[in-house]
């Protein structure tokens, strides 16, 4: 293959068309940073991760930007700095269709129409270790996650301790999954999840507080209900969360900011849709004469812009061919003087890939050109647009972590789950990974996994204990930039079970075995004025109780001061539930007395544990 010819377009070109945009129309570069690595044939997987560009498709080499060409079997590597084609290889012998990055950025995993990895058996969808931040050597670790897919895998989505897999399957070993499945992000393992499409997925978004997955594809029915082509599912049961507004055309890509869920489509010609996030509700459709393939949200806050590509050649009544810049809120094309718009050429067929990633977006796909007004950049099925923004070298900025013992939460029989608040911005590039550590006492700090790589909360559940635990946080910013660790003050969880003596009871209280409280047993009362009382020095105190038809309500005090009233009543026996708290900024001396209202009918009230935090 001889080596392709590279940037045909003036720097005095580029230079004109950058100043005669507006600062809001001139967020990406008006053409793809040449020189930079091609590849031979179609890209359908981009991620990124440690300053390193991942590729998936339907490639078997790669063009370094020096027109060196390199053997990659539907995989490659490339550096984010510079362009170049890095060493990490491990050769798939088919199609590989999606990509995805670990929660702590560690492993890629990898699916699609394979069925070996580096000449190991792995059935549609297997992991390779990432390269690490300090070394851009690795040729590629293949990991011993082997799901075994029977069919093409399409989507790849991970959610704190499990994988998602979306396409065309119907079993993943010896266990009928159809088109949807729930792995081990660890082990591979196949989970219990079980919904059932009746037709290929493609997309699998999670929402970002982790509360729901958004599906789409192809399908008409989901779990035997006419939910066509666009659901939202528990992530943990597999049922169907609510949902107003299906489409009429197969969903092929989905992207989500915190108020609006995009859905990209084919069927007559294409289409762009937004959603209300937490509703399903139809806000707005943007009409395109192709498929839209693939979509993106690029930029921060009021800046931000919808990308799509596909194989469009018109965005409502404007040309725009294979790419085009919408606006989030209304769908509408940026048809403005300075607008970007480059044209992928080369191919009928245009764009399969985007990542929008902080200061760049890439594209891949069948394009082998870039129209650029009035040039033409050659630049072959992997293209990189920067920011017209300086580049950004400053690490994210974090504060430590915020650790309490959250109200509503269910403790264990033996650990006590805390919450962590996490607190991290990057006014540049944005924030693209969080990383959490914990340690008790003085021992080696472990990490603290996250549900999601930008989960600005956590948890970590740890025993009452003589000593304290110490949280660190640090942050990744888009452009691979990494903060130290940040530590908040160390924190000392105490139990007192209801039979310790540091509780003082009033008002005849009884005690009983509860198989399933905190300790075994709990303490009621079911006298009007009955008081349990605990001295204690802190910066957070909690009351664990059992909920239930027969208990009633109870008044909290704390220094002597009513606070709040606490209702146990429930439908069902809800055991080990947190009912109260009461947080301080710093840790002193308290005291909290909960006393029984002796309510009509079902006066009980019952004590099963109080924590306290210093």
């Amino acid at each position: 293959m001889s080596r392709p010819r590279r940037a045909l377009l003036s720097v005095a070109a580029l230079a004109g068309l950058l100043l005669s945009a507006t600062a809001a129309q001139a967020a990406l570069r008006p053409a793809p940073e040449a020189p930079w690595a091609t590849a031979n044939g179609r890209v359908l997987a981009i991620v990124r991760v440690n300053n390193v560009v991942y590729i998936g498709g339907k490639f078997t080499q790669m063009i370094d930007r020096d027109g060196t060409v390199l053997t990659r079997s539907h995989l490659a590597a490339v550096s984010a700095a510079d362009g170049h084609v890095l060493p990490w290889n491990p050769g798939a012998n088919n199609t590989v269709r999606s990509l995805a990055v670990s929660t702590d950025g560690k492993t890629i995993y990898i699916g699609g129409d394979f069925t070996s990895l580096g000449g190991a058996a792995r059935s549609h969808a297997a992991a390779e270790a990432a390269i690490a931040p300090a070394s851009l050597v690795t040729a590629g670790t293949l990991r011993a996650w082997a799901p075994k897919a029977d069919g093409s895998v399409y989507t790849i989505a991970q959610l704190g301790a499990r994988v998602y897999l979306g396409g065309a399957f119907l079993h993943i070993g010896s266990h009928g999954r159809p088109r949807l499945a729930s792995v081990s992000a660890a082990s591979g393992a196949l989970t219990a999840w079980h919904p059932k499409a009746d037709g290929a997925v493609r997309a699998i978004l999670p929402k970002s507080n982790g509360s729901v997955l958004f599906v789409g594809g192809l399908f008409h029915h989901m779990n035997g209900a006419h939910q066509p082509h666009l659901v939202a599912l528990n992530p943990a049961s597999g049922a169907l969360a609510p949902w107003k507004s299906h489409p009429d055309d197969s969903i092929l890509t989905l992207a989500a900011n915190a108020s609006h869920l995009y859905a990209g489509d084919k069927g007559g010609g294409g289409h762009v849709r937004s959603y209300m996030l937490n509703t399903g509700k139809l806000r707005w459709t943007e009409s395109a004469n192709g498929n839209v393939n693939t979509i993106a949200l690029v930029g921060q806050g009021t800046a931000q812009q919808l990308v799509m590509g596909g194989h469009f050649t018109k965005v409502g009544r404007y040309a725009r061919h294979k790419v085009a810049m919408i606006s989030p809120q209304t769908g509408g094309v940026d048809a403005s003087a300075g607008a970007w718009h480059p044209a992928a050429a080369g191919s009928d067929l245009g764009v399969y890939a985007e990542l929008a990633y902080g200061q760049h977006v890439y594209f891949g796909g069948d394009f082998l050109e870039w129209q650029v007004h009035p040039g033409v950049v050659e630049q072959a099925h992997l293209a990189d647009f920067a920011s017209t923004a300086a580049a950004d070298v400053t690490a994210p900025i974090v504060k430590a972590p915020a650790v309490k013992i959250a109200k509503g939460a269910t403790i264990g029989t033996a650990k006590v789950p805390l919450s962590l608040a996490l607190t991290a911005s990057d006014p540049g590039s944005g924030v693209c990974r969080l990383q959490v550590k914990r340690r008790y006492f003085t021992n080696p700090y472990v990490p603290v996994p996250l549900l999601l790589a930008t989960s600005r909360s956590g948890g970590a559940s740890v025993s009452p204990a003589a000593r304290d635990y110490t949280f660190a946080v640090a942050a990744t910013d888009c452009s691979d930039n990494t903060s130290a660790f940040v530590a908040a003050a160390p924190v000392r969880l105490t139990a007192f079970q209801n039979s310790s003596r540091s509780i003082t009871y009033r008002g005849g209280w009884s005690a009983g075995r509860a198989p399933n409280a905190y300790g075994g047993s709990v303490r009621r009362s079911g006298a009007a004025g009955a008081s349990a009382t605990l001295h204690f020095t802190g910066r957070e105190v909690a009351w664990v109780a059992t909920l239930g038809p027969g208990y009633g309500s109870a008044r909290v005090l704390i220094d002597g001061r009513a606070v709040g009233t606490v209702h146990l009543r429930a439908s069902k026996q809800v055991h080990r539930r947190v009912v109260f708290t009461r947080t301080w900024a710093t840790s002193a001396a308290h005291t909290i007395r909960i006393v029984g209202l002796g309510t009509p009918g079902h006066p009980l009230v019952n004590v099963d544990a109080l924590l306290t935090l210093r």
